[in-house]
């Protein structure tokens, strides 16, 4: 059985395909960047680190698909 959260993102995915939504990895940062600014108050430190390795490896990976790592 798969993570409620993991079906989530495999549900919202398909829409973004159905929908040919042209976003990507520099978006999704982005949004990511934005919202954390937004939350930054309510956000702890955990959380600050979690995020920031997400969007680092979201970075990473776009850097890869771009050949500059």
């Amino acid at each position: 059985m798969k993570h409620p959260t993991i079906e989530l993102f495999e549900q919202r995915a398909s829409l973004l395909d159905v929908q040919g939504s042209g976003q990507g990895l520099d978006d999704a940062i982005a949004n990511l960047a934005a919202w954390m600014d937004l939350a930054e108050g309510r956000l702890t430190e955990d959380d600050w680190t979690v995020l920031g390795g997400i969007g680092a490896l979201l970075f990473r990976e776009g850097l890869r698909r771009r050949g500059q790592a």
